[in-house]
Order: structure tokens, then C-alpha cells, then sequence
């Protein structure tokens, strides 16, 4: 088995928008914060079930990938603190593809491509250059204990507003998929795909790049079809008041 740390001392936490991390700026002690241009990071001290302190560094880097890799940039040379960041995680909402899925459902990403990426002659389609593969595939071993340990606790206090947890494929592209042609398009040109959204294989590339440890966990919002914009916004209003028990009991088990 690969040597997986068995405790982080500094996690960085990114999502899109604001509403994805919820309230987890008040549970930070001891806040800096720093800005760059339009981007704020926000550091601190998050105390865990056990009472060990671990430092978080958050932000919400906007829609697409250009915004997420450019943020998982700033977060990873942020300087807020002295201890470098030993794990990034991405979190947020996301559209289903796989049938099976449901809303509330979760998905921890066994592995990232993204669909919008398209080199060819030069390299077969999805193929990213700088990787020379389709996959951005994370630590399995981090995944599988995650996995485990996430499950056995999301029948607990407000998790079980929460679906099942699947472990998957995620596919990332700059466009906000909601039409039932291009999501079986998707599904058809990528095999084995749960769910599609806008950020998290370029966070993830910028991560496997700079050799720091990742994770990707989505939350299904709607369906990417003909009905995603409107359920995507309802959502959005109701999940705002549940994720952050969500990262809460993520880091515990993670820390």
C-alpha cells in the first residue's frame, strides 16, 4: 500500500461559489486573509470532533476552469501560512449523467477527464498535452479509505439529508450542460461517466502537477437536462445550509 499520511495538518478547501462551503468561515479561529485582484483566501484554525486543531485555507474561485486552476494556483503559494498545504479538496454541486444518480446523492471522483478538451490530430481526443492522458486519477488508496469512512457516518445528524455515495467519473468542460442531446452525447463518447461540471479537472490538474494530494466531491444538483437551470437554483438555496456539515464531517474523517 502507498504511504497515505494518516492526519493533514493543512487542508486547502475550494468550491465555486460561496453557498458550497457554507459557514465555514465562522468556525474558523484565528482568520488572515489575502487578495488577489478579485480572488480573497480566507486561513484558520478548524478544531476537529477530537479537539486537534488543523489549518484550512478557503476560497471560491468562480465558474470554469480557467478560474479553478487559476485559484488552486493562488491557494497553493498564498503564503497565509508557514505550513504548506499537505491536501486540496474541491467541492460543490455538480450535474448527473449516470441514470442511477439522485439528488442529495455524492460522488467522490475515482478519476477526472475533461470533455471539452480536444488536441486532435496531435493527440487522441481528450487527451491532455501537458499529462499525455485522458485521466487525471487521484490517490486510490486516499480514495478508498475516504470512501469507507465518509459512508459509515452520513446517516448521522444533518447528513442524512444526504443520498447514497458513489465512488466515479467526472467529467469537467467550460459549459453548463442542460440538454438531454449533449448529456447522452457525453455519456455515449465517455464511458463509465456519473456526472459532469465546470471545475474540477483543472483544479485537479493543477493539484497532480504540483504533486500535492486532492480530492473531488460533488453533490448532484440536477439533472444537466432541460430542467438543470431551474433545479440548479433551487438547490443552490437549499444546500447552502447543509454543506458545510458535509466538509465538517469530511475533515474528521480525513483528520
Amino acid at each position: 500500500m502507498a504511504n497515505i499520511k494518516k492526519s493533514y495538518s493543512h487542508i486547502g478547501i475550494l468550491s465555486a461559489m460561496p453557498e458550497e462551503v457554507g459557514i465555514i468561515l465562522d468556525n474558523l479561529e484565528s482568520v488572515s486573509s489575502v487578495k488577489f485582484g478579485d480572488l480573497e483566501l480566507f486561513s484558520g484554525k478548524f478544531v476537529l470532533d477530537n479537539s486537534r486543531e488543523i489549518l484550512l485555507t478557503i476560497g471560491w474561485s468562480g465558474w470554469g476552469k480557467v478560474s479553478s486552476a487559476r485559484a488552486t494556483t493562488r491557494l497553493l503559494t498564498s503564503g497565509l501560512n508557514s505550513t504548506p498545504i499537505d491536501l486540496l479538496i474541491f467541492t460543490g454541486v455538480a450535474g448527473a449523467v449516470d441514470p442511477k444518480l439522485k439528488m442529495w446523492d455524492i460522488i467522490l471522483a475515482d478519476s477526472l477527464i475533461q470533455h471539452d478538451m480536444d488536441a486532435r490530430p496531435i493527440f487522441d481526443r481528450f487527451v491532455i498535452p501537458a499529462l499525455n492522458n485522458k485521466k487525471i486519477i487521484p490517490n486510490m488508496d486516499l480514495i478508498d479509505k475516504t470512501f469507507n469512512q465518509l459512508n459509515k457516518k452520513l446517516s448521522h445528524l444533518k447528513l442524512s439529508k444526504f443520498g447514497n455515495l458513489h465512488k466515479g467519473l467526472i467529467a469537467t468542460g467550460d459549459m453548463f450542460v442542460s440538454n438531454t442531446t449533449k448529456l447522452h452525447q457525453l455519456s455515449k463518447d465517455i464511458s463509465g461517466l456519473y456526472a459532469v461540471e465546470m471545475e474540477g479537472a483543472a483544479f485537479a490538474q493543477v493539484a497532480f502537477q504540483e504533486k500535492v494530494k486532492w480530492l473531488v466531491l460533488r453533490i448532484i444538483s440536477d439533472g444537466a437536462n432541460e430542467s438543470a437551470s431551474s433545479d440548479f437554483d433551487n438547490f443552490l438555496t437549499e444546500y447552502k445550509s447543509y454543506s458545510f456539515e458535509l466538509i465538517r464531517c469530511l475533515l474528521n474523517v480525513l483528520a
